[in-house]
């Protein structure tokens, strides 16, 4: 009878531990789809000149048009700044914006690779700094004046990102206690023996 209470705590505890690991994968998705989301949206006034032309090329390096430009996301921001990059006057600020955007993107890939690995102080670790090189690239891109600008206010990225970077170290802590748990559990069942 004992081995039943004991097999049903051990899935109750797996479970746990499972659900864990899924909060924190679905915070990574969503610092990985913060690439991908609107991280500058044009101004309504901005956006009325834009739409007036949607087919005039707007980034022609990367065949970007003014319906394309309407919003831009951190992957295009990435292949803008890399097309510039061969340009003398811009080049330091364009590999800079690459290095960081690239970083945020390694980052959150990691953090989701140790979700699926359930490594907790790995998954805060690599949370932690996709949060610093978000929070650094905002700070460059207002330090510039790229954003907000008279053109261009902020992304719904700019937030969702915030979402993600909580959720994941809701589902790391979750799963960081559950292993001190399981740790002291073990423990203690060797102690009584």
């Amino acid at each position: 009878m004992s081995e039943k209470i004991e097999v049903k705590k051990a899935g109750f505890k797996m479970d746990k531990r499972l659900i864990s690991c899924i909060i924190a994968l679905i915070g990574s998705i969503m610092l990985i789809a913060t690439l991908f989301l609107p991280f500058a949206s044009a101004t309504e006034k901005y956006r009325e000149q834009l739409e007036k032309f949607p087919d005039t090329m707007y980034a022609e390096e990367i065949g970007m048009t003014n319906k394309d430009a309407v919003n831009i996301s951190l992957f295009e921001f990435g292949k803008i700044y890399s097309s510039t990059a061969a340009a003398q006057n811009a080049q330091a600020v364009s590999i800079t914006c690459v290095i960081m955007i690239s970083a945020f993107a390694i980052f959150a890939l990691l953090s989701a690779i140790f979700s699926l690995l359930k490594k907790p102080i790995a998954i805060m670790i690599f949370n932690v700094l996709s949060l610093a090189t978000f929070l650094l690239l905002k700070w460059d891109f207002n330090d510039r004046g790229v954003l907000p600008s008279s053109r261009y206010d902020c992304g719904m990225a700019q937030y969702f990102c915030y979402f993600g970077v909580a959720i994941v170290f809701v589902g790391a802590i979750i799963m960081l206690l559950i292993k001190i748990n399981q740790n002291k559990n073990l423990k203690q069942m060797e102690e009584s023996k």
